[in-house]
């Protein structure tokens, strides 16, 4: 897959293209009727698949003091992109000069002189250009030469699948429900830094995870049963987040994973935590032997867990 951070950048000359436009934030199940859309109909007429996104959100843009938290880095993205088998990844920073450009100008300018876009596939609520007035219906009335296609949301549950109720999933905890409508595990990644090691003088030795990425949504506080990726192997633990209240009065965040069976010096390594099954949630204890005492609990939980995924694997 050739990627372009810039419009400035592209340099593949007149070819005819499939495209599509959007966020992609999580590339959750109603995005790949999307994708997989676009790619059918570039294996149908021969010509390269190309999604262009924006590298940071337009939320983000017109409002600065706005919290924005992203499902899916853009390093996670183009690495998700590439495996499904988009040609082409434009991501472009949601600038002045996209903000202000008219739908009209941005189909003219980008689609057809730019991209040379011969299809362009829509979600069931996509837009692009001022005021999103770029739409299906703009496209066959302003640009007949441009075939036009829409893709139907996905429901599950009754419930359409988009980002923002994702993003609600997550922040009550609700990971099981939050991969079905991924269609993968929601995932965390960063270096292991020093803690306290308090875990390790009670028998439970963690990684002290520092996310790469600030904008990356944290989910619920509490225990979960995860996987980990590390060193290019497959582990299972349990990953707390929250702000240790047995331990501390600090309001500090962190993100602690127990990693089942495993005991090594891992600093400084990168780490990626999947999110499989919420154990609990957080609270304080009123002793040590206490935590101890649930900690165990977590640990006995998270082996049936991982015994039930042997078992069906």
């Amino acid at each position: 897959m050739r990627f372009y951070p810039s419009l400035a950048d592209i340099d593949f000359g007149i070819t005819p293209s499939v495209l599509t436009v959007g966020m992609f934030d999580g590339i959750h199940l109603g995005h790949l009727s999307v994708l997989h859309k676009v790619i059918e109909i570039s294996k149908q007429e021969n010509i390269p698949s190309i999604v262009l996104t924006f590298s940071n959100h337009p939320s983000s843009f017109f409002n600065a003091e706005a919290n924005y938290s992203a499902l899916m880095t853009l390093d996670e993205k183009k690495k998700m992109m590439a495996s499904l088998g988009i040609d082409i990844l434009i991501a472009i920073p949601f600038d002045h000069y996209i903000a202000c450009l008219s739908a009209h100008a941005f189909a003219k300018q980008i689609l057809v002189d730019l991209l040379h876009v011969q299809n362009i596939v829509f979600g069931y609520d996509n837009h692009f250009g001022q005021n999103r007035e770029g739409s299906k219906e703009f496209i066959e009335i302003q640009f007949p030469s441009i075939q036009t296609h829409r893709v139907p949301e996905t429901v599950i549950f009754d419930t359409v699948v988009s980002s923002s109720l994702i993003k609600q999933q997550l922040q009550i905890g609700n990971v099981e429900h939050v991969t079905t409508l991924l269609h993968y595990p929601y995932q965390l990644s960063g270096e292991v830094i020093k803690g306290d090691q308090l875990g390790r003088t009670i028998g439970f030795p963690t990684a002290n995870l520092k996310v790469d990425h600030v904008d990356k949504l944290i989910p619920a506080h509490g225990v979960y049963f995860t996987r980990i990726h590390l060193q290019g192997k497959i582990y299972y633990g349990m990953t707390n987040i929250g702000v240790r209240p047995t331990v501390t009065n600090s309001q500090e965040l962190r993100i602690e994973t127990h990693l089942l069976n495993f005991d090594a010096d891992i600093y400084g390594e990168i780490l990626t935590v999947e999110f499989m099954n919420r154990l609990r949630d957080e609270r304080k204890f009123d002793s040590f032997p206490e935590l101890i005492n649930q900690l165990n609990i977590d640990r006995k939980d998270s082996l049936n867990l991982l015994a039930q995924i042997h078992i069906t694997t």
